[in-house]
């Protein structure tokens, strides 16, 4: 099965349908954001996508509904699990929170308790609609995940898993990405399941750049996020160490399917 694929938010039909069609017709992963709401856009996604035959997941309004507020948006959690599901969708992912969580370790015992219950509202939903949820990370270094993925295994959830954005690493964190794989094949033997977000950007903000904007940018090289790789060796990486995962492009509708044609050829390339 290909397991690269694409990602659209359900904006404008006019923006999505090209995509659409190239997901289809390649079979590959599609997922859908769910910000819009947009009626053409999901009259197009009504139509296609059931039957398609292939795999689909979405991303959940997380300005809305991230873990951090489930016990008050929980009417809203099962709404978009719903539109979800209305088109195949597998799985969901959200954020910890719109904004950085407390970082100060005198607040850690309070913070554990507070999504304490925050999660067993997600896992009871989820596992009602059986529907898991991947939780991405953004605003916080490799500590503060790991810290909640032993949260969320000693509460023995079965229904949160992660998503892994290869941006958000480079702009949020400390470490290093031969650091975080390390730590998500170690996530991954705990029996946890893996989504990937793909994109780059400069180190200053969260450009979400197609590997073909990376190559016209000169961006293309090894440095302190990835010290071993250029950014298409690091998705031959990807691929090899993760096969079994979803790896889905971030990026602009107008770039995905150039940014998915060159890296098919470079990762040919590599082997």
């Amino acid at each position: 099965m290909k397991m690269f694929g694409y990602k659209i938010v359900e904006k404008s039909r006019d923006t999505i349908e090209s995509v659409v069609n190239a997901a289809i017709t390649e079979q590959r992963p599609l997922e859908v954001g769910l910000y819009f709401n947009d009626p053409q856009a999901w009259e197009l996604l009504h139509s296609r996508l059931p039957g398609a035959g292939i795999p689909i997941n979405t991303h959940i309004n997380h300005n809305r509904v991230g873990v951090f507020s489930l016990s008050e948006r929980e009417t809203e959690l099962r709404q978009q699990i719903a539109q979800a599901q209305s088109i195949g969708s597998s799985y969901s992912i959200t954020h910890l929170h719109k904004m950085p969580v407390p970082r100060r370790a005198v607040f850690r015992d309070s913070l554990a308790a507070y999504l304490t219950q925050q999660l067993q509202v997600l896992e009871r939903v989820c596992s009602e609609l059986d529907h898991p949820l991947y939780v991405e990370n953004t605003f916080h270094g490799l500590e503060v995940y790991r810290w909640f993925f032993d949260l969320v295994e000693r509460l023995e959830l079965r229904y949160v898993h992660h998503c892994f954005d290869l941006g958000h690493a480079k702009l949020w964190s400390e470490e290093s990405l031969p650091e975080w794989l390390q730590w998500l094949e170690a996530l991954t033997e705990k029996g946890f399941k893996l989504h990937f977000h793909l994109h780059a950007n400069n180190g200053l903000w969260d450009q979400h750049l197609a590997f073909t904007e990376v190559l016209a940018q000169g961006l293309d090289a090894a440095d302190a996020y990835t010290p071993e790789w250029d950014y298409f060796a690091v998705l031959a990486q990807l691929r090899d160490r993760f096969p079994l995962s979803r790896k889905v492009f971030e990026v602009k509708p107008q770039q995905a399917l150039a940014n998915m044609a060159l890296v098919q050829e470079r990762l040919r390339a590599i082997g």
